[in-house]
Parts: C-alpha cells; sequence; structure tokens
C-alpha cells in the first residue's frame, strides 16, 4: 500500500485516474496512462498508491462521496423532489449528448468489468449503488413524513428504481448512441413519484442543479 498523498494531491490523482479509467477501462487503462494524466511520473504515482486496483478503489470511494452532492443533496433540497428527477435527466441529456453517448457511466462500466473477477470491486461498486440509494430513500421519507408524499410510497423502491432506470438509460444511450432516451425515460421516473404526491407546494424555491455525468 502506498503512502497517503495531502488532499490537493490526492483529488488530482483520483480525477485524473477517473478520467483515463473511464475512457479505457481498468484493464486497459496503464499506469503510465494514469501517470501522465495526473501530471506526475509512474514513480511517483506509486509511492501514493501501490498498485492499480488500489487507485481504482480508492476512486470508487471518492465517486461515493462525491456523488452525494451531486445525486442526492439536490433530491433533499428540492422542495419538489420530482422536479429534482426531472433535472437529473435533463442534465444527463445534456452531459451525455456532449460526448457522443461514447463514456456511458464510470462505475456502470468498471461494475460490468470488474464486479464478476475482484471481490473487493463488486463491494465498493455495491456500495457506491446502495448509498445512492439509501440517501434517495432517506430524502423521499422525509417528504413523505412531511406529507408531500402519502404513506403509500415506498421510498427505498422508489430509489432503488430511479437508480436502475438513470443507469439503464446511460446504458441504452451508450450502446445506441442516443441522448434522446433520456427524455423519454425521465418522465416515466418523474411518474414515480408524481403518482404519489399530495400536495402542490407553490412559489418554492428549486434546489441546486449540479453537473451531471457518472
Amino acid at each position: 500500500m502506498g503512502r497517503k498523498p495531502d488532499l490537493a494531491v490526492r483529488e488530482r490523482i483520483l480525477k485524473g485516474a477517473e478520467h483515463v479509467l473511464h475512457l479505457k477501462g481498468f484493464g486497459a487503462a496503464s499506469m503510465d496512462e494514469i501517470a501522465a494524466a495526473c501530471g506526475m511520473t509512474k514513480a511517483n504515482l506509486f509511492h501514493h498508491y501501490g498498485s492499480k486496483a488500489e487507485l481504482a478503489l480508492a476512486v470508487l470511494d471518492f465517486k461515493i462521496a462525491e456523488f452525494h452532492t451531486r445525486r442526492v443533496e439536490p433530491l433533499c433540497a428540492e422542495a419538489a423532489p420530482e422536479q429534482a428527477v426531472t433535472v437529473m435527466f435533463e442534465q444527463a441529456a445534456k452531459f451525455f449528448s456532449g460526448n457522443g453517448c461514447k463514456a456511458g457511466c464510470f462505475v456502470g462500466n468498471i461494475a460490468l468489468e470488474m464486479s464478476d473477477k475482484d471481490e473487493a470491486f463488486r463491494e465498493r461498486v455495491g456500495r457506491f449503488f446502495a448509498v445512492w440509494a439509501a440517501g434517495m430513500a432517506a430524502c423521499l421519507e422525509r417528504a413523505k413524513a412531511s406529507g408531500y408524499f402519502s404513506p403509500a410510497l415506498d421510498s427505498k423502491a422508489a430509489a432503488e428504481a430511479l437508480v436502475a432506470l438513470y443507469e439503464g438509460a446511460i446504458m441504452l444511450s451508450k450502446c445506441q448512441r442516443d441522448a434522446k432516451i433520456f427524455k423519454r425515460v425521465g418522465p416515466v421516473a418523474r411518474s414515480l413519484l408524481e403518482q404519489h404526491k399530495v400536495v402542490d407546494r407553490r412559489n418554492t424555491k428549486m434546489g441546486p442543479k449540479t453537473p451531471c455525468g457518472c
């Protein structure tokens, strides 16, 4: 295991590594390429992370924390959670159309490539999706407790369905090179929540609109 870098260096390494791993996949990416993307020598990179697997797992941990800010907090901040879902899919359509729908979801790609090969990767990817879904479920529970949604809403199932629809839309857009999929799936995702809405909060301020991607 390498020496843990300071926060600024760590973020630079993790973002550089994510970029290379996202474009090439874990197996095809080399530490030379990752080091170049981070602006350092391979020896320096190994000083901080002892192996490519250790580095990739650190990137996944970084993504878990980042996604809470990008995906969970906007849902909680939004007075109308179903509107936050609409924004999420609209942002995805814009983001993935910008790269030709070629990259797909970083975590989803790692899941497909590594989950059956390495238990540590399967556990980390599973944690990523579990934390994401649990965070959204907690937000929906709070909205339900406030009377915004009816008691019939299954917050856990709804959150897992939203994750599945979002990730599935990314997969389809990548295979079909069609970002319009997000515009078709988004209303379906919204309807999962909207059908349980019991009040209409007017003149509410929307929560933050954050960059999309995965």
